[in-house]
């Protein structure tokens, strides 16, 4: 059976679906062919400032900047990629998020990612259906399995058959 499984992803893994850099070509199948990803709203408001930072640099044309960001928009707008979080402003769960942090050395966007997953919408899911983190940052996705969360390191290599 193949269950469906909700994936988030971070803001690495949301450039790389609209900038080419190693490993989109592999998101980015996955992404096309697959349904039910989510990311929190700082891990896009983190894209949004990734993809600023290259334009800035001339890493990327004006023209690529601006379809890039009109991408992430849309899809999320679209709820392609649906937007979802524990209440980082909630002072129990900052310290929560902040004690993630501090324990695997993340920044507080990376481990709101983690609580997210391991105490929002979708950790109620049984083992089948638990969800993926989808990341390019390897310090992440050893957190996130160290956590007990599945994740798949999109510029490791394609997509895990588990995925």
């Amino acid at each position: 059976m193949n269950w469906v499984k909700p994936h988030y992803l971070d803001a690495s893994a949301l450039v790389k679906l609209v900038v080419e850099e190693p490993g989109s070509k592999a998101l980015r199948e996955f992404f096309q062919s697959n349904t039910n990803f989510h990311a929190t709203s700082l891990c896009l408001g983190e894209a949004l400032g990734v993809l600023k930072g290259k334009w800035q640099r001339r890493e990327i044309t004006d023209d690529a900047y601006y379809a890039a960001t009109r991408r992430l928009i849309i899809d999320a707008w679209g709820q392609r990629i649906g937007l979802d979080s524990v209440e980082l402003l909630d002072p129990k769960t900052h310290s929560e998020i902040e004690a993630m942090a501090k324990k695997h050395a993340l920044d507080l966007s990376d481990a709101l990612q983690l609580v997210t997953i391991l105490r929002g919408r979708f950790s109620v899911l049984g083992p089948n259906s638990a969800p993926v983190l989808i990341t390019a940052d390897r310090g992440l996705a050893a957190a996130a399995s160290a956590e007990g969360i599945r994740a798949w390191n999109c510029i490791a290599g394609p997509a895990p058959s588990w995925l």
